[in-house]
């Protein structure tokens, strides 16, 4: 048996042990949920694709964690508007299926769907304390630090994608598969990183977190993916406006740009300067031209189903079979969100779409007062966190197909575990004082904050 093997086996007993020590402590289990999710165990170990073993672990948690909640009765689980929209999204995608262009494909894609609600659910519900969520917060980071780095280390190896006449680094499973996924991925984490940064007191941990942004933003250069640029700027720039400092930021954002742009090939840096000459009228390149034949394509498409669209997951069959004129070849994706959700889900979907994004900005913005609580502190990093993920996400997904990957979900579950425990911690904050000599008589309302006002600034 070769050492390769042994590792192999070696990391399956303690990655099955911990799953199951997951079941009987169900924060634990999600953690585990969190870190299969992205590695994808199936494409390094194909027999676990024969129990779908992200799926199946994921229904046996939440079945754990349903049991628990029923024995212990307490706020009805779907009375957080972000769960409920969650659930109207699974149920829009649902309804697409009887019409779907091809039913089969629809179902598979649902359940997809499902499988992002479930993970949504339980980091929503069971990173229930500050203390949990900074567990959770390292968890994404050395997953970040993990797809960045491995990237870099198989781009000096050689194992790159060769697009466009660049070589661009790429991850190692369908997680970040391609650069532009790889850019997405590390965009829509690197916001935690932050977060860490800025409420750790450690020297040592900001010395280390710093080093894993250093890494992520080499690997998101690499990439060579000009929507995560622009998405890494957009990004940048609400830190700034989110400030009290807002010029120790804009210097700070600056310097890293410049060390950025210094330091980048000039094969990258031509392929980045492509957006400023498309925005002069400069002819657009071949990758560019076809998306807007997509465009134009799913725009027909979105008329011929307005209602309930062409089926969940099913833009590539029908532009494939229907809208280029040809069977079966180009079954392009539809490279635009919004494209993406009116097209597959119609009307419907958009509508529930957009219902479940106003649900998170409420989870974001509507958090206790800060003043001077310490209690409160990493919420209000977490927030801004989320905020920078949110709009970084939207600027993402104006040239790319998002609705079905775990970076909306992931910051849904966070947002409301985030403004739970923000509100938990004021609540038992008041309490305490309530029941102190200096506030004796008082009501709750006049020792607690009493009110939600919008997200301050940072």
């Amino acid at each position: 048996m070769g050492p390769h093997v042994a590792w192999i086996i070696l990391g399956l007993v303690i990655g099955g042990a911990l799953a199951l020590a997951g079941l009987f402590r169900p924060f634990l289990g999600v953690l585990i949920l969190i870190a299969i999710h992205f590695i994808q165990p199936g494409e390094f170990i194909p027999a676990l694709n024969a129990i779908s073993v992200e799926r199946t672990y994921g229904i046996a948690l939440l079945a754990v964690f349903l049991v628990r909640r029923l024995a212990t009765p307490g706020r009805p689980l779907f009375s957080n508007r972000v769960f409920l929209a969650s659930l109207l999204l699974v149920g829009a995608a649902a309804l697409s299926i009887p019409f779907a262009v091809w039913r089969s494909g629809a179902v598979l894609q649902t359940i997809e769907l499902i499988k992002n609600v479930i993970l949504l659910v339980l980091i929503g519900a069971l990173v229930d304390t500050n203390a949990r969520m900074e567990k959770a917060l390292w968890i994404m980071v050395g997953l970040l630090a993990w797809f960045a780095g491995s990237a870099l280390v198989a781009y000096a190896h050689g194992q790159i994608s060769f697009q466009e006449g660049l070589v661009r680094a790429e991850g190692f499973n369908s997680m970040a598969g391609g650069p532009n996924e790889l850019a997405g991925l590390i965009l829509a984490l690197l916001p935690f990183l932050i977060a860490l940064l800025r409420s750790s007191q450690s020297f040592l941990l900001r010395l280390f977190l710093l080093a894993c942004g250093g890494v992520s933003l080499a690997a998101l250069v690499l990439t060579g993916a000009r929507a995560g640029m622009i998405g890494l700027a957009i990004m940048g720039t609400y830190y700034v406006l989110r400030s009290r400092h807002k010029v120790v930021w804009v210097l700070v954002c600056v310097s890293l740009a410049c060390i950025i742009w210094m330091a980048m090939p000039q094969a990258y840096r031509d392929r980045y300067l492509t957006v400023k000459q498309y925005a002069s009228g400069e002819r657009l390149d071949p990758s560019n031209e076809l998306r807007l034949r997509i465009w134009k394509a799913g725009w027909r498409m979105f008329l011929d189903h307005p209602i309930l669209g062409v089926g969940a997951g099913q833009f590539q069959t029908a532009y494939g079979t229907t809208y280029v004129g040809r069977q079966h070849v180009a079954w392009m994706n539809p490279h635009n969100l919004l494209l993406q959700v009116v097209c597959e889900l119609g009307i419907v979907g958009l509508g529930v779409f957009i219902y479940f994004l106003v649900q998170i900005v409420g989870q974001i913005r509507h958090l206790p007062v800060r003043l001077s609580n310490p209690l409160v502190e990493l919420n209000y990093q977490v927030a801004s966190a989320c905020g920078a993920m949110l709009i970084a996400l939207i600027a993402v997904s104006l040239v790319s197909h998002t609705l079905y990957r775990p970076y909306w979900y992931f910051l849904a579950g966070f947002a409301a575990a985030n403004n739970s425990n923000a509100w938990a911690c004021t609540e038992g904050e008041a309490a305490t004082e309530a029941n102190s000599p200096v506030t004796a008589g008082l009501t709750p309302e006049e020792v607690a904050v009493g009110e939600r006002p919008a997200l301050p600034r940072f």
